[in-house]
Formats: C-alpha cells, structure tokens, sequence
C-alpha cells in the first residue's frame, strides 16, 4: 500500500515539471519596461522647450533602437532662407562684393528704367491709384512716389494712418518696376503734421527753443515707426534753413533756430531718429532759404550772400547734416548770384557738384524741390530743367501731382538720354545712389532680383 501511494506520488510530480516547463517554452515575452527619472513639472516656457530638447550627455546604457529616416516622424524644423536677409554674405556673394552685385544689376537695366529711377512723382487721391497716374507709372517705369496732405485722408478712426497703408500697398502693386519705391512724404512736426496725430510733434521752432537732443531724437523716431508701418520709407525733414528773423521769413516756425549751432544739434537729432527708425532723412533747403522773405512757389527768390558768408552761418547746420550721414539733400529753387550768376541752385553744378559732393564731403542723394514752382519754371521748361539738373549732378527729380509736367520732365529726360547729352555712365550714378538708400529701408537686394528675373525668363 505504501509502495503504491509513492509510485502515484512520482507520477504526478512528473507531469506537473512537464506542465511547468511546456508553459516556459510557449509563454509571450513581455516588453522591458524603460526606467526614467521622475522630472519635476516644467514651466509653460520649459514646456515649449521640451519639443526641441538636446539629448542628455549621459544617455542611459541600455540599447535603444534607432528608427531608418523613413521612419522618423515629420517635423516642422524651419528651413535656411537664404535669400530673406537683405544683405547677402560671403557665400550667396559667389566672390563677389555688394557694390559688384548692383553695379551688375544696373548694367542689366534698361535706359527707360534707369530714367524712371531719377524721379519722385505725385498724385491725385487718397485711396486709390488714379487711372492717369498708373498710365504714368507704366509708361515711364517710374521708381518714386511723393505723398502730400491731400494723399492722407486723417478723417479716419486711425488720423489717416490705415488709409495710408491701404494706399501705398496699392501702389506698389502698380509698381511695374521690380523695385520698390521710395514713397516719400513731410512730417517736421507744428504746422506740417500731415496725419492727425493723437499726441501731435513739437515744432521744430520748439525744438530749437528747448535745444533737447533726446527730445527731438525720440520724437522723430516715432515719427519714423509710424511712417515705416504705414509703408513710408523717406521723411523729407529736417528743415535745416537758418534765420534771425524766422518769423518774418515764408518758412517761420518750420525753422528750428536761428543759432546755427542748436540747428545743427537739433538737426542731426531729427537725422539720427528717422535713421534708427529705418526710415530715410532729407535736409533742406541747401544752400539755406533763411536769407529771404520770398517764397519759391510763386517766384524765383535772390539771395545776395558771397560762398564766404553762406559758410559762416548758412551751411553750418548742413555740414553738420552731411558729416553725420544724412541720406538726401534737397535743393532750393532759389538764385545766389555772388556764387553763381548763370543759374538758380537747383540747376547749378558750382552748389551741387563743386559744393556739396566735392567740397562738403555728400555722398548720398540730392533731390530738388517739387518741380511745379516757380522757382523754377520761371526759369526754364520743365524738360530742359530736369536734364540740367542731373547734369548738374543731382539724383532725384520731384514733381507733385501735375501729369503734364511729369510727362514733359519725362520726354526731356529721355530725348537727352538718346541724343547723348545725359549718358549712360551718368545714368549709372544716380541709379546706384538710389536703389543703395533702397536696400537699406527696403527687403529688395540686386542678388533677389537678379535670381528672380531669371526664374520668370
């Protein structure tokens, strides 16, 4: 009996060892369960950062397997744009510099686009692109507009600011060039606002008075932000005609003093602020309208004044302009006949050339005042004056919302340029001067535009 009951003994033990180790061999493997360090509750800013976190430099040891790239998931990583820096580097330049770039860009424009660069053209409206002015615009490959009081309805919720921007996104879609405009507009402050501001600029008669540079420094770069955001590139301010008799001068409270040296203080102020704003500066009214009761809109004014007298008081404030990098002088349609006795100083190459450039030390662009006065067309066609101009040495032809007058300095220029009289080497300088203040207050560079007319050929 005994014997009986250990052999079923060995018997059942044996079938549960053959059970037990049937079940070893079929049984699923369970996945390894990865330990990791508890964190602590990141940050909403640690959160964001998570998606892009480095690898520890100690990873843990235990083999991790490394999905093939097809396995990868996408992610959103932004790519290298190399073309969104409006200054290219030594890599995109292929060997060659900045200057090299343009200077190639421009011998690959055409004559009528390089004449369309030299002027800044005006127009009628303050919400559309006229009919008359795109026919102007296509016709003549205009590069420059200049807005006026009139272009700005301020009856708007904003002082005139949306409508602003409404405007000019509408005119460079009318732009047919492949170059931005310069869009020009005033704003000195006092009496010429433009917009209607909700805390409006000092004069610059009250700048002078309170001499504070970063006074007039932060307001203009206001003045300058707002322009920008708006789609204007180019203030045409300071005024930097000087008087001892402001008042009773045509310009009054647009002058800032009549001590040339809080002029020039203020004034470089006013320069640096626009500039830091990225927005364009213009001194005027070289060589100084301060001398004078006249107004150049309705006559030809005359200021008796030897070189030696204009340097010791009204060149001061502009020679401080030109030594601090002012982007733009703009020329008076006035006459100093002890300088030069043939021509006014818009149309003089002794005040353009000899003066400013050469003697003065600019390097930057020289605009004239608006060609409709009768500074001016007292003087000459409108045509004949704008090619004396450019052969005077200037860059920029302004002219405000006269169609015809525009066409005729159009016609003038271009018939100058065919016949000889205004070659293209002399085209070439201007335009070089004018798309280079185009790069800086503009995403536009030679290389983009370059690579772009070559993908749409």
């Amino acid at each position: 009996m005994i014997g009986a009951l250990f052999i079923l003994a060995i018997l059942i033990a044996g079938v549960w060892s053959g059970i037990h180790a049937l079940k070893s061999r079929t049984a699923v493997p369970q996945p390894v369960v990865e330990q990791v360090q508890e964190e602590p509750e990141p940050t909403s800013f640690e959160s964001q950062l998570r998606q892009t976190a480095q690898p520890t430099e100690n990873p843990p040891e235990e083999p991790t397997f490394e999905p093939s790239p097809a396995q990868l998931p996408k992610t959103e990583e932004p790519t290298e744009n190399l073309s969104a820096d409006p200054t290219p580097g030594p890599e995109t330049l292929q060997g060659r510099t900045e200057e090299e770039l343009l200077k190639e860009y421009i011998a690959g424009m055409s004559v009528q686009d390089k004449i369309g660069q030299l002027v800044m053209f005006g127009f009628s409206g303050t919400s559309t692109v006229s009919k008359d002015f795109r026919r102007i615009l296509s016709k003549y490959h205009v590069g420059n507009v200049v807005l006026y009081g009139s272009n700005i309805f301020k009856s708007d919720d904003s002082g005139g600011f949306d409508t602003a921007r409404k405007l000019t996104r509408r005119l460079e879609n009318a732009n047919e060039t492949g170059i931005p405009f310069l869009i020009s507009i005033d704003i000195e402050g006092g009496v010429v606002l433009r917009f209607r501001w909700h805390s409006a600029p000092n004069s610059a008669r009250t700048l002078g008075k309170k001499n504070d540079y970063d006074l007039a420094y932060k307001q203009f770069f206001r003045v300058g932000e707002k322009l920008k955001d708006v789609g204007i590139n180019m203030n045409l301010a300071p005024v930097l005609d000087i008087s001892e008799n402001a008042m009773k001068t045509v310009l009054r409270s647009r002058i800032i003093s009549g001590n040339p040296e809080v002029a020039a203080n203020i004034g470089n102020a006013i320069i640096n602020g626009l500039r830091d704003a990225k927005c364009l500066s213009t001194a005027k009214h070289f060589p100084g309208h301060g001398g004078t009761t006249q107004d150049s809109h309705a006559t030809t004014p005359v200021i008796r004044k030897s070189l030696e007298e204009m340097k010791e008081y009204d060149l001061i404030p502009f020679q401080a302009a030109v030594d601090n990098g002012v982007d733009t002088v703009l020329v008076a349609h006035i006459s100093y006949p002890k300088i030069d006795d043939q021509n006014i100083a818009s149309l003089s190459e002794i005040f353009i050339t000899k003066l400013l450039r050469e003697e003065m030390g600019h390097t930057g662009l020289i605009m004239s005042d608006d060609f409709r006065m009768t500074g001016v067309t007292s003087q000459h066609t409108v045509g004949e004056a704008a090619v004396q101009f450019i052969l005077a040495g200037g860059d920029i032809i302004l002219c405000g919302p006269r169609h015809d007058l525009q066409e005729k300095i159009m016609e003038g220029l271009t018939n100058a340029a065919e016949s000889g009289a205004l070659t293209e080497a002399r085209l070439d300088e201007s335009v070089y001067r004018i798309l280079s203040k185009k790069m800086k207050v503009t995403e536009w560079n030679p290389m983009q535009a370059s690579a772009s007319e070559e993908a749409d050929s």
